[in-house]
């Protein structure tokens, strides 16, 4: 088959379907896709995808691509088998003609590519903090999180505290061991929240506090104990979700916050390491009725995202609202413990 041909047939919607299923974390920005550096394993915000001519650019490293190259790049995949790969995943055919030799061939899923290409790169290196940068903060507990039913007693098994110099809630990260690797804030200045950063790193000594939330999982140093008795554990998108289920089971949480809607394979890898059976998938809420196109969306998302690479692993279910028990962008945990009971006992296996 013609690979301009095939280029042609893939619809901006693929294009962003592909992006998900690679952990390139697209945005949209006009007539253009901005991602992480996926193409050569990075997680700088420098590669574009321009709608008009389908075509990549990585400011970074690689330079101009075209889909097959950036497939190539990404899954260390020949052209012929990135071409092989993209026209299985999205079904298309040229009524029956192909070009001699060529060979519609199984193409694994992208669990087992990235799988196979997770063996071949590291870990980012993570540097511990010095825990002296928390002695500026107060062990004080804002009532916007209270009021949304985080208890005070767990705000301070996870060493929550207060900005009073910047007005924000103070939010610790530590590895699996419990070292401070990070620090993240939630906002409450309006004007912050209304200019996108509403979580964010916070700057100390003008250095900002930042770590690669991608290669951890918040909330393993507190719940390792509880997964591994229960070999499974509940993906959020956000830290106030973990807080909020250790507030509803606080001696039996297996909660954990990927920091964001995609899952890396770094933190796949922890997965692995930890022995769990199942994952449960518990993202915010994108849709607002069943049925509509909102919700296809994202059922696509949760598949490319997050089903396709757990899946060769472990047991996948996901907390799905099929009686309208929240509202969009709400996380399971957000309306309660009996809302939140519910929507667990009523989880889907995908």
């Amino acid at each position: 088959m013609d690979a301009a041909k095939v280029v042609d047939m893939l619809s901006d919607r693929d294009i962003w379907d592909l992006l998900e299923s690679l952990d390139a974390k697209p945005e949209k920005k006009g007539n253009t896709y901005v991602c992480e550096t996926v193409c050569h394993c990075g997680d700088k915000k420098k590669l574009f995808y321009y709608r008009d001519s389908k075509n990549f650019y990585c400011y970074t490293n690689c330079g101009s691509m075209s889909i097959f190259d950036f497939v190539s790049n990404t899954l260390d995949l020949t052209f012929i088998e990135s071409l092989r790969y993209i026209t299985k995943k999205y079904n298309i055919r040229d009524n029956g003609h192909f070009e001699e030799g060529f060979v519609f061939d199984k193409v694994e899923n992208p669990g087992e590519l990235l799988n196979k290409k997770l063996q071949r790169i590291e870990f980012p290196k993570i540097e511990v903090v010095d825990e002296s940068v928390l002695k500026d903060f107060y062990n004080l507990y804002h009532k916007i999180w209270i009021k949304e039913g985080i208890t005070v007693k767990s705000m301070k098994k996870y060493g929550i505290l207060y900005s009073i110099l910047d007005n924000q809630i103070i939010i610790p990260h530590r590895n699996e061991y419990g070292e401070l690797i990070g620090v993240r804030c939630r906002n409450l200045k309006k004007e912050l929240v209304d200019d996108g950063k509403k979580y964010m790193p916070i700057y100390y000594e003008g250095k900002v506090l930042k770590h690669p939330t991608g290669a951890n999982l918040f909330g393993l140093d507190k719940n390792r104990q509880n997964i591994k008795k229960t070999k499974m554990c509940i993906l959020f998108e956000s830290e106030k979700s973990v807080l909020a289920l250790d507030s509803m089971f606080p001696d039996s949480s297996i909660g954990l916050c990927v920091s964001g809607s995609n899952l890396t394979i770094y933190q796949l890898e922890i997965l692995k390491k930890l022995g769990v059976e199942e994952v449960v998938i518990g993202m915010d809420k994108e849709f607002d009725e069943l049925g509509s196109e909102e919700e296809i969306f994202y059922a696509d998302k949760i598949k490319a995202v997050f089903k396709n690479k757990l899946a060769p692993y472990f047991k996948v279910s996901c907390i799905w609202d099929r009686e309208n028990l929240l509202k969009k962008k709400d996380s399971p945990t957000d309306r309660g413990l009996l809302t939140f009971n519910k929507l667990f006992n009523n989880r889907i296996f995908i």
